[in-house]
């Protein structure tokens, strides 16, 4: 049984804001990758309870925010894919994992919401509303790897569940912003989401522990329940851009016939929009 986790940082518990945390320049930046860390081993140390064989960790977050000196020894650590947007997801995983995952963008009571960047306000693919998530989901299931556990914040937990019902969650914290923050600027929209509840880290790693033992035995005994998803082909890639200091707010397509992967760099349609 062989798992990926991929990991980011904003939906980690005790990770409260971007500068200071989960940037490398920001003072609270090593202790929000040991918090990450911590997090990913307990879910490793679930995973194998249950009867893993094999955990390679994806460091899917910006700047990296996995320590390798502290990782759990049992797990490979994976990172500087030479299609970045593969992930390293065409490695033959029987189900992929996420910790620290973030809701995205413009999701009420989320914490840190975003797509890829804050400067993102919506993003589409065929048709359907996904974040970092969604779009990491589709890539695994183009590879026929379906989605097994997911921790992060609260709204992120139900956004999981809403694009894949048979996927086990475990939210351990939770946003309190009341609105979705789609007048804001780039940098405005950073500042917006920074409300939120958090668990005591111990208890995160505790609920992580037991949340990732439960969702591989129950993959384990009813694997037909976990179906790998993807959109059909072709594909388009729609993304609404919030209005920056230097650019105006704009729509990006991105289309290709046959790979999800291929078409998030595929040569861009932009159109500039109306403040």
């Amino acid at each position: 049984m062989k798992i990926a986790i991929m990991t980011d940082m904003e939906g980690v518990a005790g990770v409260v804001n971007f500068r200071d945390w989960v940037f490398p320049e920001g003072r609270y930046y090593e202790q929000g990758k040991r918090l990450l860390t911590e997090e990913t081993n307990a879910a490793i140390e679930g995973f194998f309870a249950a009867g893993a064989d094999e955990i390679t960790v994806i460091d899917g977050h910006g700047a990296g925010g996995i320590d390798p000196v502290l990782l759990d020894e049992r797990a490979e650590y994976s990172r500087g894919w030479g299609v970045f947007h593969q992930f390293g997801l065409n490695d033959g995983f029987d189900a992929v994992a996420w910790v620290g995952q973030h809701a995205k963008a413009g999701t009420k009571l989320a914490h840190m919401p975003h797509t890829g960047s804050t400067n993102v306000l919506e993003y589409r693919l065929n048709g359907i509303s996904m974040g970092e998530f969604g779009k990491c989901a589709a890539i695994a299931g183009f590879y026929g790897t379906p989605v097994l556990f997911g921790a992060g914040d609260r709204a992120f937990t139900e956004e999981a569940r809403a694009l894949i019902p048979q996927i086990h969650t475990v939210a351990v914290k939770r946003g309190v912003t009341l609105d979705d923050g789609a007048d804001c600027s780039d940098r405005e929209y950073e500042n917006h989401n920074l409300g939120a509840v958090h668990l005591h880290h111990n208890r995160a790693c505790a609920l992580i522990r037991e949340g990732a033992r439960r969702a591989l035995e129950d993959f384990l005994a009813h694997r037909e329940n976990y179906r790998p998803f993807c959109p059909a082909p072709p594909f388009v890639s729609e993304t609404w851009f919030r209005r920056e200091k230097d650019c105006p707010a704009r729509y990006v397509v991105q289309r290709h016939d046959s790979d999800p992967v291929a078409v998030f760099s595929a040569p861009c349609e932009v159109t500039e929009l109306a403040e």
